[in-house]
């Protein structure tokens, strides 16, 4: 493919992103809780391995869940990866069951080279999920909850390698959005109300990382990789109202903040072949505030831990058979989130497999992969859910800053 028209292309992908994103969201009551469900950003691939990717380098794929991993690309090219998905949902509360579907865009990425030990990436990313609808009979009428929005962010990042064992990386994001949850009273015998709260973010992001890198015996490569995300209070407006009340606005700043994040991750690599790795996360949200105006109280939040393992499997490195160029992936996850129903924890855990199919020149790459979640809380089992996603994402990977020389 020539420069011009994959410059066309990625242009035209970028173009109808921006229109639509974010999408790919899933209907769950839980993120009605705080700021909505997290997203740890893991690329198409990374879904396939459980998620992980803290201590991955990988020169065929870009890896933002560790900036300090973007110097694993080639000095000569080029890297755009874009996201989809599909997902099935199944949820069941005190004996009754519901279903529904979701699916759209969910990330657009790019990475290159900026100098021989120096790479930089950028895209567009969601952080946060918010989006529930749900009602009730009630004595003399109905009543109904709804909510949707979320945070997303546009970054920049830069790597640096200073030595082969060492690479320093970090992230600057712009982030933005609006999140809107309201609750919807329709009596029989008089005019609806309805109450609104409403959260629109517009601040800025920082993480560093670090990744630790030792080769072995030719053949054998390990990576341990840190990743640090900055706590702060954040910036934008807040306000709440009812039917025919006036507003009442908040200081964000005051009464809203995000956690520090800490994750670490090692990732052992056998002949370019077979990788093994495993992430650990852990984020201090009891320490982070989210003021419900509703109550008039801050929302009780709980530390979040996430664990998460996969594997990518190789045949062969030379082969005549196309077979032995596909990727085979597997992995699997489980995490304490960091909301809270009263007094209980909402816990999850997941498995998901998929497979790596390169163009013709082998760096470039369709990726597809099945994920299955399960989400509850405890030690009341309040609402269970189920979702199945099928995810689709494509990396281009082009030789950019070569010239061939007559």
């Amino acid at each position: 493919m020539s420069k011009y028209k994959f410059t066309a292309i990625l242009f035209a992908i970028v173009a109808m992103s921006c229109l639509s994103f974010p999408a790919a969201t899933a209907q769950t009551p839980y993120s009605q809780y705080g700021y909505g469900t997290l997203d740890d950003n893991a690329t198409g691939a990374q879904r396939s391995m459980g998620g992980t990717g803290i201590g991955m380098r990988n020169n065929l794929q870009i890896n933002v869940m560790n900036p300090a991993s973007y110097t694993a690309i080639d000095s000569l090219t080029f890297m755009f990866d874009f996201s989809a998905d599909y997902k099935a949902s199944w949820y069941e509360e005190n004996g009754t069951s519901t279903e529904g579907q979701s699916g759209g865009l969910n990330y657009i990425l790019m990475q290159f080279p900026l100098g021989k030990r120096v790479a930089a990436s950028a895209g567009l990313t969601p952080l946060t999920h918010v989006q529930y609808t749900y009602g009730n009979y009630i004595s003399n009428g109905s009543y109904t909850r709804i909510g949707e929005g979320g945070i997303s962010q546009a970054f920049a990042g830069v790597a640096y390698e200073p030595w082969d064992w060492v690479s320093l990386g970090v992230n600057f994001g712009y982030i933005f959005g609006d999140i809107q949850n309201a609750i919807e009273v329709s009596p029989e015998d008089a005019d609806a109300g309805a109450y609104y709260k409403i959260l629109s973010v517009s601040d800025f992001r920082f993480q560093a990382g670090l990744q630790l890198m030792h080769t072995f015996a030719k053949k054998h490569d390990v990576t341990l990789g840190f990743v640090y995300t900055l706590g702060k209070p954040l910036l934008g407006t807040a306000a709440a109202y009812a039917t025919n009340s006036d507003t009442t606005s908040f200081n964000m700043k005051s009464f809203y903040s995000m956690p520090h994040g800490f994750g670490a991750g090692v990732s052992y690599v056998y002949d370019k072949r077979l990788t093994a790795a495993v992430d650990v996360r852990y984020d201090l949200w009891e320490r982070a505030k989210f003021f419900n105006p509703n109550t008039d109280s801050y929302e009780k939040m709980s530390n979040r831990m996430k664990i998460a393992a996969g594997l990518e499997f190789r045949p062969k490195l030379l082969s005549t058979s196309y077979f032995d160029y596909i990727r085979y992936r597997i992995g699997g996850y489980y995490e304490q989130s960091y909301i809270m129903v009263g007094n209980n924890h909402v816990r999850e855990y997941g498995i998901s497999c998929g497979f790596g199919f390169p163009f013709r020149s082998d760096k470039s790459m369709l990726n597809i992969g099945l994920e299955y979640s399960h989400r509850n809380s405890s030690p009341n089992r309040l609402l269970s859910e189920d979702h199945l996603s099928v995810v689709v994402s494509i990396t281009f990977n082009e030789m950019w800053f070569w010239q061939r020389k007559l």
